[in-house]
């Protein structure tokens, strides 16, 4: 038997299962069709003709990226460029826009109060996270005309006022911080009173008015104004809305709690009144 596998005739089985081999697949080419021995040869080949094929494949996206590596990167860098500029066009359009509304408040502001000068509009750049009254720190200062005690505000209402500066820039002290001590009244009634604030107070977020006369006609949700009798802050400035009020411990006056108009922890940007009509009287307690 052994012999046989070495014969002439074995050869020439091999060479004619070859042929029929070769016949079988034309067969199946052509025609569309698969016989039950190519289904056979077929099913046991799959696998391999797969997996060289896979690796074929491979090899040629290998040679495909190292030939063209240098197009690929001049693309990615194209692409790369191109979203850059996107994204700087959407900042660009974005600043614009808050410098428009900037603008506009200010003008607001202008047309109500002709005798204000303003700084430019300033963004607030730190805060203290542990000042309990949300000081913070503008970035403009005696370069852009800020000085001590110039009173800060939003198209909102009073924030506080400036009670440090530098060149570049100036600390705002804000109307809930003891600090802060300004003259004010109700709307409707015209009761009058000076913000003099406590810690306690303070960590809620809020101002106190004080001074209130025993009998003065105040109540929750009359909206308060800045007095400006003394000139340290304009007049008719919104100071915020009464939630509370109480009788002081001693009989004689009231208390009132005011929500400031402005959320003085979330400013992030503001305006600082430089000058206005009959500013420079020095500060006196219950402006």
């Amino acid at each position: 038997m052994k012999d046989f596998f070495h014969s002439v005739k074995f050869k020439i089985l091999i060479c004619i299962g070859a042929l029929l081999l070769g016949l079988m697949t034309y067969v199946a080419v052509t025609v569309g069709k698969e016989t039950p021995p190519e289904q056979i040869i077929g099913t046991i080949t799959y696998p391999f003709v797969s997996a060289a094929n896979g690796i074929a494949d491979g090899v040629s996206g290998f040679i495909d990226k190292l030939v063209n590596a240098d197009k690929y990167k001049t693309e990615n860098d194209e692409l790369n460029a191109k979203l850059s500029e996107m994204y700087k066009q959407t900042m660009d359009y974005e600043t614009l826009q808050k410098e428009n509304e900037r603008l506009r408040e200010m003008l607001e502001l202008k047309q109500k109060n002709e005798d204000y000068q303003f700084s430019e509009p300033c963004d607030v750049i730190a805060r203290n996270a542990n000042d309990i009254y949300g000081g913070f720190t503008v970035g403009i200062g005696e370069n852009s005309g800020l000085s001590e005690n110039d009173p800060v505000i939003t198209s909102v209402g009073l924030v506080g006022r400036v009670t440090r500066t530098a060149a570049n820039y100036a600390r705002v002290t804000t109307i809930i911080s003891p600090d802060v001590n300004v003259g004010v009244y109700t709307m409707r009634s015209k009761t009058t009173g000076v913000i003099e604030n406590t810690v306690e107070s303070a960590t809620k977020g809020m101002c106190l008015m004080s001074d209130i006369l025993k009998d003065a006609d105040i109540e929750v949700g009359d909206i308060i104004f800045t007095s400006g009798k003394s000139g340290l802050f304009p007049a008719d400035i919104m100071v915020g809305t009464v939630t509370e009020v109480y009788d002081d411990p001693n009989g004689l006056s009231r208390h009132a709690l005011i929500q400031p108009a402005e959320d003085v922890k979330a400013v992030t940007m503001a305006f600082v009144i430089t000058d206005f009509s009959g500013k420079g009287i020095p500060f006196e307690i219950g402006e």
